[in-house]
């Protein structure tokens, strides 16, 4: 009795269940099960999507191709280009200064041997405007030798007719008395020259200041002496002795 209950209890707890599961009436179950139909779904193509490029965070480490592969082989350096420094151009030898002497002289072949021998006699209220010259080598007359006339700028002046101031030296002097202030007027001691010039022409034209040089020629002024210079201030005379080389 008891089996008999618990079976039909059980066969009631499995109807129970599948009537649950499957929605559909018990009595329905003897029916032909309907074919299910199979609806079609559309196919769905998904877009490409652009796939995110992964950025690799930045390293310090060196890669592979940074470090050389080592080798047993020794490095060879390669040989820095050699700059050679332009070239300065050889400075100029300094010319050495030549230390400041005393200029010399000109060689003149005509000069006075001392500053005694030019000096002026004056002769007050007279016409006179002489220049005297004694020229001498060694102890004799020299003649040949040409003194000029100048004035300061050593222009060749002239007398009244137009003729140059120029006088000759002779060979033989010339005698006087009482014309040299520096020697007495007598007979012992006579004043003598072998050269003079008359430049009264000159003075009177207001050339009181003159050069007296001796030159090379009348038509030649090529200086044989330095320049005496002369001054008259008054009448008288200039004794120029000087001696030739």
């Amino acid at each position: 009795m008891n089996k008999l209950f618990i079976v039909i209890l059980g066969a009631l707890v499995v109807l129970g269940s599948n009537t649950a599961c499957n929605g559909v009436p018990f009595l329905a179950q003897n029916e032909p099960t309907a074919t299910a139909t199979r609806r079609i779904r559309p196919t769905f193509t998904p877009k490409p999507r652009a796939t995110p490029t992964e950025e690799l965070p930045p390293t310090d480490e060196p890669t592979e191709t940074d470090e050389p592969k080592p080798t047993d082989e020794p490095a060879t350096e390669t040989p820095k280009p050699v700059t050679k420094a332009p070239t300065k151009p050889a400075a100029p030898k300094a010319t050495q200064t030549p230390k400041p002497t005393d200029v010399p002289k000109p060689q003149f072949s005509i000069n006075i041997t001392k500053d005694s021998d030019k000096y002026f006699c004056a002769e007050q209220g007279s016409s006179v405007f002489e220049v005297v010259s004694s020229v001498k080598k060694g102890k004799t007359w020299a003649g040949g030798y040409y003194m000029a006339a100048l004035d300061p700028g050593g222009r060749l002046l002239t007398d009244g007719a137009g003729k140059n101031l120029i006088g000759e030296s002779q060979s033989e002097f010339s005698v006087s008395i009482g014309s040299n202030c520096r020697v007495s007027a007598d007979f012992e001691n006579p004043n003598t020259s072998n050269a003079k010039i008359d430049v009264g022409d000159a003075v009177r034209q207001g050339n009181t200041k003159l050069l007296i040089r001796f030159i090379k020629s009348p038509t030649d002024l090529t200086p044989l002496s330095p320049d005496f210079a002369v001054d008259f201030g008054q009448s008288g005379r200039w004794w120029i002795y000087v001696q030739v080389k």
